[in-house]
């Protein structure tokens, strides 16, 4: 076995045929079934069922699978340490970002910018995602960091965090809205209308649910829930939906004017205030991994881009433990 059969193997079950497994690796399908077929005949059992509709994994396919991503993430994170160790101006560094139109649509853009007029050669891949979906990519090694919400790694000690900025959650409508002009709301105007939020801000939703239950009135039963930003973004404007969603996620709706902010009425504002808190947002990583020289450079120019796009900052430190219990 080799590492060029477990990437072909990842592909196709990935793919769900060969055909398009084969399309992407640039490969003819008898190569790569030939591929397939010697993985097999090293494990000594079939990996795959083949069907007229694609594959689907056998047992052990599935666990050569799991372990596989494993083994060639963890094989990345070391060719990243060698490139770290002697000082290497080259490679490839994978970040993930939370889903956000403000920070991932200026700050990680305007760091590649930096990062491409400089003597490294550096190919980037920035994946985009909740932070459900980003830690456990981080914990397999698949990226070297992330940038997501700190208290997503709480109770996961083989990550550390360091804070970048505070995000918060907030009550968001289109322009046009009944409530745009109305100043500070209650909790029984916004039952009139439906809502839509992100997994993000699961917290501070059900504060608000909590919150209409404890006053006598029900939300509207259609909700939208959903970890597109975009989507949510959309959905927003031009219709009476109020949004709930976290700043950074609408920061650009916002300065152009297409969505506003609402607020709750000071009293009700209070009962709802912990759940709408700031959450620290910052880069994540893994505590047993050194970062390469490219991720280490590409990091200090998001810090140092953060204050001038309009991320104030907290004093640095050095990355703390935030993921223990």
């Amino acid at each position: 076995m080799d590492f060029a059969q477990l990437k072909r193997f990842i592909a196709v079950v990935e793919g769900g045929s060969f055909g398009k497994a084969a399309e992407s690796l640039s490969l003819s399908q008898p190569g790569l079934s030939k591929s397939i077929h010697q993985l097999e005949a090293y494990f000594g059992e079939p990996l795959l069922y083949r069907g007229t509709k694609g594959v689907t994994t056998t047992e052990l396919g599935k666990a050569v699978y799991r372990r596989g991503k494993r083994v060639l993430a963890e094989w990345r994170q070391l060719d990243n340490e060698r490139a770290a160790i002697s000082g290497g101006f080259t490679g490839h560094v994978t970040v993930g970002v939370a889903r956000g139109t403000g920070f991932l649509g200026r700050v990680i853009p305007a760091a590649n910018a930096k990062l491409s007029q400089s003597r490294y050669s550096v190919r980037l891949s920035v994946v985009s995602g909740v932070a459900e979906e980003l830690v456990p990519a981080l914990q397999l090694g698949e990226l070297d960091f992330a940038i997501a919400p700190l208290d997503a790694i709480v109770g996961k000690p083989d990550l550390v965090g360091e804070t970048l900025f505070h995000d918060r959650c907030g009550l968001f409508v289109d322009a046009n809205h009944p409530l745009a002009s109305v100043g500070a709301v209650s909790i029984e105007q916004l039952t009139k209308y439906c809502w839509l939020y992100s997994a993000d801000v699961l917290s501070y939703y059900d504060a608000l649910c909590a919150l209409a239950h404890s006053r006598g009135v029900e939300p509207r039963a259609t909700t939208i829930t959903s970890n597109s930003v975009i989507y949510l973004n959309a959905a927003t404007i031009g219709s009476e939906f109020i949004g709930i969603l976290s700043m950074d996620s609408v920061e650009d709706q916002v300065i152009a004017g297409k969505l506003l902010e609402v607020v709750l009425k000071p009293s009700q504002r209070a009962q709802v205030a912990t759940a709408a808190v700031e959450r620290p947002m910052g880069f994540l990583m893994r505590a047993d991994a050194q970062l390469s020289e490219l991720a280490r450079v590409l990091q200090k120019e998001i810090y140092a881009l953060c204050p001038t796009l309009g991320y104030p900052l907290l004093p640095r430190r050095k990355a703390s433990r935030r993921g223990r219990s």
